[in-house]
């Protein structure tokens, strides 16, 4: 049985609302991963950055555990989110709206189980964080 890793949605401090990473907390350092949106508004693209640990920044304030995800799919995780779509086109898009649709993209993918009961109500939870720009 393959090994597991913490999947997290890091929030952090930031002018505006809150900024979003998806964290694969790995217990190997080099594979501890980043995933986020850079840029500014309407000109966001995805960076994946390994290593990368959401801890050692001083601006984080919260880690909201998403799942476990089998530690043979971080290359594929990495992948999946190179390949989401950054909908800049829309004005109230976010780094906050990325990592709802790369949760959504990693469960159309197999890489996560829409259905467990834990999933959903962790993956509600972080929803209901999401931020609107005023």
């Amino acid at each position: 049985m393959a090994s597991t890793v913490p999947l997290v949605v890091a929030i952090y401090d930031n002018p505006g609302i809150k900024h979003w990473s998806l964290f694969i907390d790995s217990e190997d350092k080099a594979d501890k991963t980043i995933i986020h949106l850079l840029g500014s508004r309407q000109c966001y693209f995805c960076n994946v950055r390994t290593p990368s640990d959401a801890r050692n920044s001083n601006s984080l304030i919260e880690l909201c555990t998403v799942c476990r995800i089998d530690s043979i799919k971080i290359d594929a995780i990495k992948n999946i989110a190179r390949n989401t779509r950054v909908r800049n086109e829309q004005s109230d898009y976010s780094c906050q709206d990325f990592i709802l649709d790369l949760l959504d993209r990693l469960e159309e993918e197999d890489i996560i189980d829409a259905n467990s009961g834990n999933y959903r109500r962790n993956k509600d939870a972080i929803k209901a964080k999401r931020e609107s720009w005023q």
